[in-house]
């Protein structure tokens, strides 16, 4: 136990379950305090004893709930010392004839909503707080058929190089976690053929879990990445570092 966030307070958004979920049992390991929030219709029975949590319910794209979310944190806690806003949504539609009233949707989600957290985090935070953002390895590069994804994801990454400019006069940073293929409630359409092969693309030969995601946030919020700004980290097991042309070889152990 190294106790990276003692004495600090963490907001994370969608915090009910996968990346969020474990972010929050991390922040909590290192002997900080979280305020979760996740959509009214969200589980949080996982964290019924667990001390140092609080949990709030709205919509990530509403201004009140961000709010809402920051007020908690200092009203509980005294200050909001990190943030992760993890809180996204995926999905697919044609190109050429799809509804684009799911762009929107999508892009409240994952874009819109950011911006909000951050203005209200930005609001409180002291010098020497961070914000951590989940964007993915869809933002850097282009998969078929997952264009409002890829658009929404690729701009949470400019987003974060752009804010951590404004941010910095502040005493404040922000970072990204970009992961790849991971095992979450989001991704359990993905079985069978299609499974096995995202897998065999990856240099490391397997999907991630949600607790490598969630430590990469921890360490990027702590102090230990101090000077670590603007910038978007793949968690991916070696796959953004393929140039795509041809599959990694098995292992040979």
């Amino acid at each position: 136990m190294t106790y990276l966030h003692e004495k600090r307070a963490v907001w994370i958004t969608g915090a009910a379950s996968g990346i969020g979920r474990f972010a929050a049992e991390e922040i909590l390991r290192e002997g900080g305090s979280v305020v979760a929030s996740d959509l009214p219709v969200a589980d949080f029975s996982w964290a019924d004893g667990i001390e140092n949590i609080v949990c709030v319910t709205g919509n990530v794209s509403d201004r009140e709930h961000n709010a809402l979310a920051v007020e908690t944190a200092v009203d509980q806690f005294g200050h909001l010392d990190g943030a992760v806003l993890n809180a996204g949504m995926a999905g697919r539609i044609d190109l050429f004839d799809g509804d684009m009233e799911f762009f929107d949707e999508v892009m409240d989600v994952n874009v819109r909503a950011v911006i909000l957290g951050i203005r209200e985090c930005a609001s409180v935070m002291r010098p020497g707080s961070a914000i951590t953002v989940t964007a993915s390895t869809s933002g850097m590069r282009g998969d078929p058929g997952m264009w409002v994804y890829n658009t929404s994801k690729a701009a949470v990454i400019n987003l974060v190089r752009s804010a951590s400019m404004d941010l910095a006069a502040k005493g404040i940073r922000i970072n990204a976690v970009c992961p790849g293929p991971t095992e979450t409630g989001m991704t359990t359409r993905f079985e069978g053929e299609v499974y096995d092969d995202m897998r065999r693309r990856i240099p490391l030969q397997r999907w991630g879990n949600a607790s490598e995601i969630a430590a990469a946030h921890s360490f990027l919020l702590s102090s230990k990445a101090s000077f670590i700004t603007g910038a978007h980290l793949p968690v991916d097991g070696g796959m953004s570092a393929n140039s795509g042309q041809f599959t990694p070889p098995p292992f040979s152990l």
